[in-house]
């Protein structure tokens, strides 16, 4: 419909360089940050160009140039115009979640499949079938990319039982779901520092500190924290119970429990265990980063 547009001009003032502000130097940071301050602006104004919240449309004419700005990381998805569902819905909450990481965008890329076939070129090129739709890009300031296509189970523990010589040499399961924590955990894994949601970051810190060389006096650290700071907050405690499991196991213990945790979520469970186990899910995962 029409009507004036409200634009936020503090957000688009900070975005673009004062006059004179661009010296040698700083050509390139000026000039990467004029673009995406243009593409924010052209996303608002243009009829049919539509992103999710915290993302920005990108199409044949503007991808090469945002991929190749130095510094910039961009997480591009090859799309349907009008894509709807469970995947979708993971894009949107993966847009939610990485909208603080500087010099990281995330792209979306409509490919239209009637009339003018907008991006299909751009399908073609990545070499994505219609039926493959969304597909996941990750460019690091050069049209070098790495396409999500799952990757092994980083929680995965060989069974006991398994016999290399009966059953053939063991292999993680892959993860390959297009899902939140699958694309966050493969995002980290390809260097993108993540903030994890559900967890607790100050604990988290304390955390990857104590799997490197397990302290008595980080556990203390973590007591008196979850006592003094998140007196409220039951995720506290579940960060004391690991780390006071892992001084009696040892370091393997955190790997073996995300395992068991991740069958348990697989079978017949009532919601409310899956969301108590999910909690527990990402609070593991928090210990295992590097």
């Amino acid at each position: 419909s029409a009507g004036r547009l409200s634009l936020p001009p503090l957000a688009f003032a900070s975005a673009v360089p004062a006059a004179g502000a661009c010296g040698t130097p700083n050509v390139m940071l000026c000039g990467a940050r004029v673009l995406l301050a243009s593409a924010a602006v052209t996303a608002a104004l243009v009829p049919g160009a539509h992103a999710a919240m915290g993302a920005v449309k990108l199409d044949n004419y503007t991808l090469d140039k945002f991929i190749s700005i130095p510094g910039l990381t961009v997480l591009a998805k090859l799309d349907k115009s009008y894509p709807y569902g469970e995947k979708e819905d993971a894009f949107k909450d993966l847009c939610k979640q990485v909208f603080p990481i500087k010099n990281f965008i995330i792209g979306e890329i409509p490919v239209a499949e009637y009339g003018d076939m907008e991006n299909d070129d751009l399908r073609q090129r990545f070499k994505v079938e219609k039926d493959q739709m969304p597909a996941y890009f990750l460019f690091k300031g050069s049209e070098a990319f790495v396409k999500f296509e799952g990757f092994p189970d980083p929680s995965a523990v060989k069974p006991a039982t398994w016999d290399d010589d009966e059953d053939g040499e063991w292999e993680p399961p892959m993860k390959s779901d297009i899902n939140v924590d699958n694309l966050v955990l493969w995002l980290r894994q390809n260097g993108v520092a993540v903030p994890a949601v559900g967890t607790i970051a100050e604990l988290n810190e304390v955390a990857k500190r104590f799997m490197k060389e397990p302290k008595t006096s980080d556990l203390d650290e973590a007591t008196k924290m979850a006592k003094d700071d998140f007196p409220h907050d039951p995720k506290a405690s579940v960060y004391v119970k690991i780390m006071e499991k892992v001084l009696e196991k040892g370091v393997g213990y955190v790997k073996g429990e995300l395992g068991r945790v991740t069958r348990i979520m697989a079978g017949k469970i009532t919601p409310e265990k899956h969301v108590q186990l999910t909690e527990k899910e990402r609070i593991l995962n928090a210990f295992l980063e590097q």
